[in-house]
C-alpha cells in the first residue's frame, strides 16, 4: 500500500477495522474511562504508525488531530509535537483536551475538608498548569505549519479524587464509611472549593487559539472569572462555549464574590474583534423548596439596585460587533438589565443596539438576582394538584431554610472560616441533611408555576431588545417549571420562541417563507400576555405575523 498516493491512505486510515483485543500503548495518559470513541480509536491506531513513513505519515494524520493530555505530561507534547522534527504532527493538530493535575493528598486527608493551605496548592499546580501549556503552545504560533486550533479545559483532579480511584477499592471504602471503620469523606472534601487562576496577566497571547471550550463545573470547580483571565490572552477567538457554577446558596457572599470578580474582569478586557459564538452556562437550578429565601447577590460593580452580571452580559453583547450568537443558559440568574440600560442610562448610538446579532437565547432560572422569584403559587390548580406536592406553599419559612442562616459547627464551611483549625473527622445524615436545607434543597415543595409582574417584565425588555437587534433571527427566552401535580408530572417551561420571516421551524402548519415573524408562547393554561407586552411585541412583528400559545 505504500504505492498509493498519500491522499488515498489518509482517507483509507479512519476506515480501517482494528482488532479490539489488541491494547496498544497511547502516547499520552488518557485512562479515564469516559475517553471518547475518537481517542480509543487513536490509540488502536497508533502502533500502525511503525509501518513505514508512508504509513506514519498518514496515521500520524489522523492521531495526531485530536490529543487528550494532562499537565504532567507537557513534556511529553513539547517533545512530540511542538520541537518534533516530523512537521507534520502540528500541521495536523486541530483539538487539545487538556486536564491539570492537582497535588495528592494522603488517605488521612480523605476525612478532611479542603482548608487553605490546600486551596493555595491546588491554584498554584492549577496556575502553573495553564502557564505551561499557553507556553509550549506559542510555540506553534509561528508559520511552521500549524493551524487554528481548539483548545477544552477538560478537568482537574487529584489522584485521590473519587473520579480517579479504582472502582473496586472506592466501594470497598464507601461500605466501612457507612458502617463507621473508616472516616472518609469522599467528593465532599472539595465540594466547596473554587480553583483560581493566579497572575493571569503573565501568560503569554495564542493567536492561534480560535476555539476555547472551559467546563469549569465537574467535580473540581472553576472559578468563572478563570475564563475571562484565558480570553483576554485569546486576540483571535471565534467562538467559545463556557460552563461555571453559581450554586453558592448557603453561602450567599461567597456566591457574590465569585460572580463579580468575573463581572470586573468581564468589564475590563478587550474581547476579540473575531469573535462571533459566545456560550455561558452560569448554573444556578432553582431551589427545591420554593419556601427558600435567596440572597440578593446584585453586587456592587455598578451604581444602583441592578444586577452587575446582567449590565455586563449586555453591555459586552451590543459592544462585540462580530458577534452573531449569544446563549445564556444553566439556567442563568440574570434580571431585566440584559436587554435594557439602568434607569435613566445614556449610551453612546452605536451601543443602543446589537448590529449584527442573529441567535439570542437564555434559559432563565426561576430565582432573580435580588433574591426574589420570577414565578408564584397559581391558584387555579388541578383538583389532585396538592396530592403530588410535598410541602404546604402557606407554611412559614423555616429559619434553616434561610439562606442567610449562620452555619453550623459541622458545615462544610469549617474548612474556610471557622477559627477552630480542624473541621469534624466525618460527615453523617445529619450534617448532610442540615446542608441541604441550608442549600435550598430540602425539604422538596413545589407550587411556583405562574408568571409574576417581573417575569412579565422579564419578557418586556426582551422584546425591547428585539426590536432593536437589527439582523436577528431567532430569540428565545424561557425558564423551566419542575415537575409535579399541576404539570401532571412533566417539565414544563415559560417562555417565548421568536422567529423572524423565512426562518424555519416551530408551525408545523404554517409555510415559514408566506409569513411574518412569529412568536410562539409556553404558558399555564389561560395566561396571555398583558397589555404592554404585547405592544411591545406588535412594534417588533409588525404585520403579517403569527401569535401562538402552547398551554399546559
Amino acid at each position: 500500500m505504500d504505492s498509493l498516493p498519500q491522499e488515498i491512505l489518509t482517507k483509507i486510515i479512519p476506515l480501517l477495522k482494528i482488532d479490539q483485543s489488541r491494547k496498544p500503548q497511547p502516547l499520552f495518559d488518557t485512562s479515564l474511562e469516559d475517553q471518547q470513541k475518537q481517542e480509543q480509536r487513536q490509540h488502536q491506531l497508533a502502533p500502525c504508525a511503525t509501518i513505514s513513513r508512508t504509513w506514519q505519515y498518514a496515521i500520524e494524520q489522523y492521531t495526531f488531530s485530536r490529543l487528550s493530555i494532562s499537565s504532567d505530561e507537557l513534556d511529553l507534547f513539547h517533545f512530540a509535537v511542538v520541537k518534533s522534527p516530523h512537521r507534520h504532527r502540528r500541521a495536523a493538530l486541530k483539538r487539545i483536551d487538556f486536564s491539570v493535575r492537582l497535588p495528592d493528598y494522603d488517605d488521612n486527608a480523605c476525612a478532611r475538608f479542603e482548608r487553605w493551605r490546600d486551596l493555595q496548592a491546588n491554584d498554584e499546580a492549577f496556575s502553573k498548569a495553564i502557564t505551561g501549556l499557553f507556553t509550549s503552545l506559542t510555540a506553534l504560533d509561528t508559520n511552521d505549519g500549524s493551524r487554528p486550533i481548539e483548545l477544552h479545559l477538560a478537568d482537574s483532579y487529584s489522584s485521590m479524587d473519587t473520579i480517579r480511584r479504582n472502582k473496586a477499592n472506592l466501594a470497598k471504602d464507601r461500605e466501612a464509611a457507612a458502617i463507621g471503620q473508616r472516616n472518609n469523606l469522599f467528593e465532599l472534601r472539595y465540594r466547596d472549593s473554587y480553583l483560581e487562576l493566579l497572575q493571569p496577566k503573565n501568560l503569554p497571547l495564542l493567536y492561534n487559539v480560535t476555539s476555547l471550550t472551559i467546563a469549569g463545573d465537574k467535580a473540581r470547580k472553576l472559578a468563572p472569572a478563570v475564563a475571562i483571565s484565558i480570553i483576554a490572552k485569546l486576540p483571535n477567538l471565534v467562538d467559545t462555549t463556557l460552563s461555571f457554577s453559581d450554586m453558592e446558596r448557603k453561602r450567599p457572599q461567597y456566591r457574590i464574590q465569585l460572580r463579580s470578580d468575573f463581572i470586573r474582569q468581564f468589564k475590563c478586557i478587550t474581547i476579540s474583534r473575531h469573535l462571533r459564538k459566545f456560550v455561558l452556562s452560569l448554573r444556578h437550578t432553582a431551589p427545591a423548596n420554593q419556601n427558600f429565601v435567596n440572597a440578593d447577590i446584585r453586587g456592587g460593580v455598578y451604581p444602583g439596585h441592578t444586577d452587575d452580571l446582567s449590565v455586563v452580559l449586555r453591555r459586552f453583547s451590543q459592544a462585540t460587533l462580530s458577534l452573531t450568537h449569544l446563549i445564556l443558559k444553566g439556567p442563568i440568574c440574570v434580571g431585566p438589565e440584559l436587554f435594557r440600560g439602568i434607569g435613566g442610562e445614556v449610551m453612546p448610538v452605536f451601543q443602543q443596539q446589537w448590529r449584527n446579532l442573529k441567535t439570542f437565547t437564555v434559559e432563565l432560572s426561576a430565582v432573580r438576582p435580588d433574591g426574589g422569584w420570577y414565578t408564584e403559587l397559581d391558584p387555579v390548580r388541578n383538583p389532585d394538584s396538592d396530592t403530588d406536592e410535598d410541602e404546604d406553599p402557606d407554611l412559614d419559612v423555616d429559619d434553616d431554610t434561610r439562606s442567610q442562616s449562620p452555619t453550623p459547627s459541622y458545615d462544610s464551611n469549617d474548612s474556610f472560616f471557622a477559627s477552630n483549625p480542624l473541621p469534624p473527622d466525618n460527615y453523617g445524615y445529619e450534617d448532610e441533611k442540615r446542608h441541604a436545607r441550608l442549600n435550598g434543597d430540602a425539604p422538596s415543595s413545589t407550587f411556583r408555576m405562574k408568571p409574576t409582574p417581573e417575569l412579565e417584565d422579564f419578557f418586556t425588555a426582551a422584546a425591547y431588545a428585539a426590536s432593536c437587534m437589527t439582523s436577528l433571527r431567532r430569540m428565545e427566552v424561557a425558564l423551566a417549571i419542575p415537575r409535579c401535580g399541576r404539570t401532571n408530572g412533566r417539565r414544563q417551561k415559560i417562555g417565548f420562541t421568536y422567529m423572524a420571516a423565512g426562518v424555519k421551524g416551530g408551525l408545523k402548519d404554517v409555510e415559514s417563507e408566506r409569513v411574518g415573524g412569529r412568536l410562539i408562547w409556553d404558558a399555564p393554561q389561560g395566561w396571555r400576555m398583558g397589555e404592554r407586552l404585547q405592544d411591545q411585541w406588535q412594534s417588533v412583528l409588525g404585520g403579517d405575523s403569527i401569535v401562538r400559545y402552547t398551554e399546559w
